[in-house]
């Protein structure tokens, strides 16, 4: 039997009630979707070295009539070499080339009456597809639905079925539940969305939203709209989501040497990056839609396996907010619903491909501890580079020998021990040999000791600080903007403020049981309604808590008459807004009145764009992606004559940072641009009166037990502890002091420590 419960107050993995902290593992074994090649010394070391779950690639019947014989192979050697093992099938839920011939309203179709052939990849199935299926596919859940029952009962008949504890779900492009084909396509004026699948889909959404023609019509604007035949929006109406943001986009700026500027770019269907509500809600309407349509599939089959087996486990990759296309990858919209449902344990995703360098903090893509306060498990595919790897990812992620990868295994372990999470490694190498070492056999069983060390203590997390995001809001707005807003924040920025930091979607604060924190980060929250505003605003107040505003909170209110407004944001935050319908550089200086949060800062410096330091693994640099520019457009100015303001964009001279007392009874500061520093967020920190650990700029992952260093400079270090402890360096088995409530060491650069704080009467070795 394997479940998950509580274990000293956070959700963990239970086999026959047992835990089993991280790590777990995947090794992709599978060569040409056919051939085995099954490294039997490399799995028994790692079973040696403590791993004890693995995720095993196997696909349905349907799809290969050998499926089950393939993964006999491979989970017979693994037992063999691994006795007390336990395995979670990964299944695709592709369908056939000839199911795809034979259905072609069950596959994406563009307004052109395309559906364009894809080259669908997974790691055990790669082939040239005649049409991408459709995610929302009622057909295609109810036919690989069968098939996964028939596939199940056959795993569930092998005479080790009780070593198979949960199944994986798999579908769409590299198994991750997105669409390998562009929702809209300028060039040819076309949008996808035509197909008999979506639309069925999209009829459900607006039944359930709108419920009657009328409400519909009222809200969309649109006379001849009804819900049993809704029109899918026009491609022009997508000019939000990636056009808005290009600089090829910008009229020629040579032509404006003077005054005024250049106009703003619009097609007349958005509101500046924003999709325009009071005209145009049914795009917003169509993204939601699509990408709830894939998660209702995922919990399709997830209650299949729960109805079949309640014992075993299920989860599926779903809900990335980071590496991804937020708006039309269909895969991040309906994390929410599946939180709230009993048929799914867990979803996965690997860390962003980005700042894994020495020194770097890779970024994740979940809202991990939104999972927790609904007894779920976020599980990070931790497709940790090491000196294994070609000279193309070596010299991508900068790991070069072994001292590079045990550092940068650590890290990673170190982030999923601070922020209490699960993870697997993932060897993608066909046969595996990414961490086939005997120093990082000998790492993986230290780190096997900490994590059941680490579940042996009171796991309650003590963090400080809230990030609140807001899944409705990101298909509200454009790709670029929530790349700035929360992306290279959450990749580069947050790891370095010196605190730890819990992540929330704001759904969760009308829980009574989410904790209280002194700061609370509002990243991306755009849409609102009321009723969730006041529950914010209540929850700020009874925690007595500071509230730092990035861009446009609460802008838009979904269901209102009027939907985007400035008086939705008055009510949100207390300031008083203007709303300037043009495209502002976002760039600033500390140059307003003096605030202890401001005091510290060089007030020659520049703030409100990115600039740090980027690697990219996997895309080019020339990627629109990859820019650096950040532009408000609209801008929300303050209009307060009762609020601080500390610091002036440069170009406008507009209130960029300000702050007062809400009448609403806590400490309000709008922060206008997209993306904010660490640096900033720890001085604010420091005035909501929360802890902070170290000053340096460096990476830091915390919690109540356990704090873990990266360094991304040689030279001495400082440690500052909440209480008096003893921290003890798990690595090298070292006290660093006792009952000491500061600590100072050296370390070089890529560098990873992780001490154990000892807390209460110790007696330990004079080794400081």
């Amino acid at each position: 039997m394997a479940e998950l419960k509580n274990l000293n107050g956070r959700p963990a993995i239970f086999i026959e009630d047992k835990p089993y902290p991280p790590m777990m593992a995947t090794i992709r074994t599978m060569k040409d979707g056919r051939d085995i090649i099954f490294d039997r010394e490399y799995f028994k070391s790692l079973g040696d070295a403590g791993v004890k779950i693995y995720f095993l690639i196997c696909d349905t019947l349907w799809l290969k009539p050998d499926a089950i014989e393939l993964f006999r192979t491979e989970a017979e050697a693994l037992l063999e070499v691994v006795p007390d093992a336990y395995i979670i099938p990964r299944i695709g839920m592709h369908p056939t080339n000839e199911w795809i011939e034979e259905n072609p309203d069950e596959c994406v179709r563009y307004s052109d009456g395309t559906s364009p052939a894809v080259h669908l990849f997974s790691e055990s199935y790669e082939k040239d597809i005649p049409a991408h299926y459709s995610l929302a596919s009622q057909k295609w859940r109810e036919a690989a639905g069968e098939a996964l029952k028939e596939t199940w009962t056959e795993l569930m008949n092998l005479p080790y079925a009780d070593r198979i504890i949960g199944c994986f779900f798999a579908a769409g492009g590299t198994s991750e539940w997105y669409y390998m084909l562009p929702v809209f396509n300028d060039t040819k004026e076309i949008s996808l969305g035509h197909s008999k699948a979506f639309k069925r889909e999209f009829v459900k959404y607006l039944r359930e939203k709108y419920g009657t023609d009328e409400n519909l019509q009222k809200h969309w604007k649109n006379p001849n709209a009804t819900i049993e035949n809704p029109p899918i929006p026009d491609y022009k109406k997508f000019f939000f989501a990636e056009k808005v943001d290009h600089l090829s986009a910008v009229p020629d700026i040579r032509m404006y040497t003077n005054n005024p500027p250049p106009p703003a770019y619009t097609n007349g269907t958005n509101r500046g990056s924003f999709a325009d509500f009071d005209k145009n809600v049914d795009v917003y309407d169509f993204l939601r839609a699509w990408n709830i349509a894939s998660a209702d599939s995922v919990l399709y089959f997830g209650r299949i396996i729960k109805e079949l087996t309640p014992d075993k486990l299920c989860g599926a990759f779903y809900g990335s907010q980071g590496c991804t296309n937020y708006i039309i990858s269909g895969s991040c919209g309906g994390t929410v619903k599946i939180l709230e449902s009993p048929y799914i344990d867990f979803l996965a995703a690997p860390g962003v491909y980005e700042n894994r360098m020495q020194g770097g903090s890779e970024g994740q893509r979940e809202v991990q501890d939104s999972f927790a306060m609904h007894n779920k498990i976020y599980i990070v595919e931790e497709d940790t580079r090491t000196l294994a790897e070609n000279r193309y990812f070596m010299d991508r992620c900068q790991i070069y020998d072994m001292t590079d990868s045990i550092n940068v295994m650590k890290r990673e372990f170190g982030r999923t021990i601070c922020e209490d999470v699960q993870a697997w490694w993932f060897d993608q190498l066909i046969g595996g040999r990414r961490y086939k070492y005997p120093e990082i056999y000998d790492l993986i069983s230290k780190q096997q000791a900490i994590a059941h060390e680490a579940y042996s203590q009171n796991r309650v997390k003590k963090s400080d600080i809230a990030l609140i995001f807001d899944e409705e809001s990101m298909q509200s707005v454009s790709f670029q903007t929530s790349r700035d807003t929360f992306e290279l924040f959450r990749n580069y920025e947050m790891a370095r403020i010196g605190a730890p930091v819990d992540q929330y979607y704001h759904n969760d604060m009308a829980d009574p049981n989410m904790p209280s924190y002194k700061l609370y980060i509002f990243v991306n929250t755009y849409l609102l309604s009321a009723e969730e505003r006041e529950i914010i605003k209540a929850k700020i107040k009874r925690d007595g808590a500071v509230a730092l505003w990035l861009y446009a909170p609460g802008f838009i209110e979904p269901m209102a008459e009027e939907k985007m407004s400035v008086e939705h944001m008055k009510a949100l935050t207390g300031f008083d807004f203007e709303v300037i319908d043009e495209r502002y550089d976002a760039v600033f200086r500390w140059n307003g009145e003096a605030h202890e949060i401001s005091s510290s800062f060089d007030k020659r410096a520049l703030y409100g764009k990115f600039d740090r330091r980027r690697t990219m693994m996997l895309m080019s640099t020339n990627d629109p992606i990859s820019r650096y520019d950040t532009y408000l457009y609209p801008f929300f100015r303050v209009a307060d004559k009762d609020a601080r303001t500390l610091a002036y964009t440069l170009t406008t001279h507009e209130p960029a940072v300000s702050i007062k007392e809400s009448p609403d009874g806590f400490t309000s500061i709008y922060y206008a641009s997209k993306c904010i520093k660490s640096e900033v967020v720890r001085e604010i920190a420091r005035f909501a009166g929360c802890h902070i650990y170290t000053e340096s700029d460096e990476v830091l992952y915390a919690n109540d037990n356990y704090v873990t260093l990266h360094c991304d400079s040689t030279g001495k270090k400082t440690l500052r502890f909440k209480e008096p402890c003893s921290p003890y360096e798990v690595y090298e088995k070292k006290y660093y002091g006792e009952g000491v409530t500061e600590i100072e060491f050296d370390a070089y650069l890529g560098e990873t420590k992780m001490f154990r704080l000892v807390k209460g009467e110790t007696t330990v070795k004079k080794q400081f």
